[in-house]
């Protein structure tokens, strides 16, 4: 998540709420000839933005963030304000933005973790695309289809997912009309067998166990299981840079 950006989005929000309730307590006059300000607009135009951000940093107070409610401001009773559920959201959005900075750098587990955009191109670009709507299970179907289409255009083949790998990652040679793609190096050896057999089969379970279930179940993911599954698209991805195309012999 862009922490920064979404600071900027929720102060100006919680600012433009403040100059809303005060023109409205306390109303100025423009000068001749000057427009005055829609707050009311631009309050409205800024709440699916903020909306979305307080999503995700605590779903209960999306309901807070509302229009202004239309009705006179009193000084008598100050929990009228016009904005008043809204300034608040926001401060405790802002209050948890504050502390998850704090909690990073102090409660982090001294261990590695995944960095989204080093996952192979074909596989990150298709999911960065969507990745910022929360979709995560959307946006590794789209990654998915994404990295099938690479393989694809590699082997010149017109199958596509499953039935696609299962043929050109096969170790055995091709027959005519046929082509495999295959790592480099001496097909003879343990080695070489180990790792296209490997791919071979990482493969299908990639689009089997990955790709069909992204596509057929209705409940999303969270952000860890999708970055674990971009991983394992991210490892066929890039094997399949290193293999080379053979042709059948004759």
């Amino acid at each position: 998540m862009n922490r920064a950006w979404m600071r900027k989005k929720l102060q100006s929000f919680h600012e433009l709420c403040k100059t809303y309730d005060r023109e409205h307590q306390f109303p100025s006059f423009p000068e001749p000839g000057r427009p005055v300000p829609d707050y009311y607009a631009e309050i409205s135009a800024n709440i699916p933005t903020v909306r979305e951000i307080v999503k995700r940093l605590d779903p209960k107070l999306v309901d807070d963030i509302t229009e202004p409610i239309v009705r006179q401001a009193s000084t008598q009773h100050p929990e009228e304000l016009l904005t008043v559920r809204a300034r608040r959201a926001a401060m405790r959005a802002l209050g948890i933005l504050d502390d998850r900075d704090e909690w990073e750098a102090n409660l982090a587990p001294d261990a590695p973790s995944l960095i989204a955009d080093d996952f192979h191109p074909y596989v990150w670009n298709a999911a960065s695309a969507i990745w910022d709507t929360g979709h995560y299970r959307v946006a590794v179907q789209q990654a998915a289809g994404s990295l099938s289409a690479h393989i694809a255009h590699k082997a010149e083949s017109s199958l596509s997912e499953r039935k696609l790998v299962q043929e050109v990652f096969k170790p055995d040679p091709p027959s005519a009309n046929q082509m495999r793609l295959h790592f480099p190096g001496d097909r003879t050896t343990d080695t070489w067998r180990s790792r296209q057999q490997g791919l071979h089969l990482i493969a299908q379970g990639a689009f089997a166990g990955i790709r069909n279930v992204a596509t057929h179940v209705d409940e999303d993911w969270t952000e860890q299981v999708a970055l674990e599954n971009l991983a394992v698209l991210s490892v066929v991805a890039r094997w399949t840079d290193e293999t080379k195309v053979v042709h059948a012999t004759r």
